[in-house]
């Protein structure tokens, strides 16, 4: 009976040692978080600056896996190069040590130097200042930091926890055989990897072992293998993640997989041949806390400085690992290359406000890129029509569809976390961004369709007609680059050029449906090709007004005021910027004028 409750006391320590973990890496994403997006950014500079970077941020999250996650959306997303990457994921391998170093102070009990720092003293100075700023503070980062020292105080509460349930186990003799089979280098890494992939916390199975090596009843022999396979178990997280994402993402997992590996297979080959040969005078003593730390440290140290100079080699082999697929269809790569990027939409990294917002900033600029190119399908389909063509707008406008549910789930979770002003507005703007950028989309489609049905038919436009819809495509492109541009960058030195654009679309396409009617009476074309004509124009003149909602949205979104609807945008507008607007407007009409006499407009 006394070895059951001993046991379930050691697995509620267990618990709170996890439980601690993550609540200590919520809340240091929460208070953390703005800043890791910006981090990883500056981390391309160069390699030193990439493995600080990763230690950095492997520190304030609590987790190599989060982090690798975060590298894997901006790879993806092409922010950063896969060889750029390769230093933070080494950087991550480091910082992933410093919570072993932190639990091994409960080796200090006793000393009356490090009373302090004992971890049970430590849990309640934590708790007890974590219990006052949750209670007593206002301001949610204050409490943020409240609910962090909490975590801290829960984490070194379950592993003490942990450690005293430890010693009630030592005098077991069955659990000394089990123990002593680990000695085998194979066996010892072999369960490392397995528990480490189980828990997905290299650092949850670093401090389960070091609570059972304050019982006195493991050696360096049966722990050093199953510190190397804990190593190699915390690539498993990442290689999960990157299923189904792109090349260039499931290489960043290669890579990590392939550095601990490489790391272990280095320090099996030269610790068990020296142990051969010469002997390692403590190999059979037992371990403590802070000897599991430090060889813990010293791996992931080693093999960062050893696999340094071979960065090369290590894009090259996770190159080979993912190789490239060969396909000469460019228009055939661009739905299965962009669904990818929904993986960065990871709900691991909802906690980490910043990021989940960023990565759903890539996936909206991809769907906006996808809108894009099938608008300018659509004129080369007008041009000539080709099946292939059309069938690669049709899949492109279903990639636009699931990106746009699956970012819009993936926004509404947000939403609903605890947030700040500035990060609701922004999921805001991007959820209503994301639905009209579909919309724009969906009228391109329609466009598509509207030119396959008068193919159909053995229908064509009359040289006239084409030329005209040249010119309406032409400026509708151009508002959509400019609305592509003001929604990213967030810059609003487009907005007059794209309500004048706005104002000659409309003169333009009173004008040519005036001709088409002409043309229709001396019977130049026929009924339903002048249907499709009109119908086409009103298409790309609805893709103008989703675009201007889009001005609107990133208006608001920079704006401190009050939200402002269409209506006042453009009174504001007009009132403010009249004079220019007539200056813009006139300028593009002799740059499109000309350009229609001289027959240059062209496919952008």
């Amino acid at each position: 009976m006394d070895i059951l409750v001993t046991a379930i006391k050691m697995v509620g320590g267990l618990v709170l040692l996890i439980y601690g973990m993550n609540m200590l890496s919520t809340n240091l994403k929460k208070i953390a978080g703005e800043k890791l997006k910006l981090i990883l950014k500056k981390a391309t500079d160069n390699i030193f600056k990439g493995i600080i970077t990763g230690i950095v941020i492997t520190v304030a999250v609590q987790s190599s896996a989060v982090v690798t996650v975060m590298v894997v959306g901006f790879v993806n997303a092409e922010i950063l190069k896969l060889r750029n990457a390769i230093p933070i994921i080494m950087g991550a391998n480091i910082g992933t040590t410093i919570t072993a170093q932190i639990l091994r102070l409960a080796s200090l009990e006793g000393n009356s130097i490090f009373t302090l720092l004992s971890p049970t003293v430590l849990a309640s100075i934590f708790i007890i200042i974590g219990f006052i700023l949750l209670e007593f503070k206002k301001k949610k980062k204050m409490k943020d930091i409240g609910q962090l020292l909490i975590g801290i105080g829960l984490l070194f509460t379950g592993l003490m926890t942990m450690v005293n349930m430890a010693s009630g186990f030592s005098q077991l003799p069955i659990l000394s055989q089990i123990l002593s089979k680990f000695s085998n280098p194979i066996l010892g890494i072999l369960v490392g990897a397995v528990v480490t992939a189980i828990v997905q916390s290299s650092a949850a199975t670093i401090g389960i072992l070091q609570a059972i090596s304050q019982a006195g009843i493991i050696t360096y022999a049966s722990t050093i293998p199953i510190i190397l396979g804990q190593n190699i178990g915390t690539c498993f997280t990442s290689v999960l993640s990157s299923i189904g994402t792109s090349k260039n993402a499931k290489r960043v997992a290669a890579v990590h997989l392939l550095f601990n590996l490489i790391g272990s297979i280095i320090f099996m080959i030269v610790i068990y041949t020296y142990q051969a040969i010469v002997g390692f005078s403590f190999w059979n003593d037992t371990i403590d806390m802070g000897g599991i730390a430090n060889f813990h440290l010293i791996f992931n140290l080693v093999s960062t400085i050893l696999l340094l100079p071979c960065i090369g080699l290590l894009e090259k082999l996770a190159t080979l690992a993912v190789p490239d697929k060969k396909n000469n269809d460019e228009e055939e790569e661009d739905t299965s290359e962009y669904l990818t990027i929904l993986n960065v939409l990871d709900e691991r990294i909802t906690n980490i406000p910043s990021v989940a917002i960023s990565n759903s900033q890539m996936v909206i600029s991809k769907m906006a890129e996808l809108s894009d190119k099938n608008l300018t399908r659509t004129m080369k389909l007008i041009q000539k029509f080709d099946v292939e063509k059309f069938e690669h707008i049709q899949e492109r406008e279903d990639t636009i569809d699931k990106m746009d549910v699956t970012v819009a789930n993936f926004l509404v979770k947000i939403g609903n976390l605890e947030l700040t002003e500035q990060e609701n507005k922004t999921v805001t703007t991007l959820l209503k961004t994301g639905s009209e950028f579909e919309k724009i989309g969906d009228y391109a489609y329609k466009v598509a369709k509207l030119i396959e049905n008068m193919n159909d038919k053995e229908l064509k436009f009359s040289e006239d007609a084409t030329k005209e819809l040249n010119v309406i495509y032409n400026i509708v492109k151009d508002i959509l680059n400019r609305t592509i541009e003001t929604s990213q960058n967030k810059s609003m030195s487009n907005v007059i050029d794209i309500q004048a654009l706005k104002e000659i679309l409309e003169m333009y396409r009173e004008k040519f449906k005036k001709q088409h009617i002409e043309r229709l009476k001396l019977t130049k074309c026929s009924v339903d090709t002048g249907i499709a004509f009109i119908e086409i124009i009103n298409a790309y003149e609805k893709i103008t007004d989703h675009c201007l909602n889009i001005i609107i949205e990133t208006v608001n979104h920079s704006s401190e005021e009050k939200y402002i609807t269409k209506h006042e945008y453009l009174n504001i507008l007009y009132a403010k910027e009249g004079e220019k607007l007539k200056e813009r407007f006139n300028t593009f009409t002799h740059k499109y004028e000309t350009l229609l006499e001289d027959n240059k407009l062209c496919i952008q």
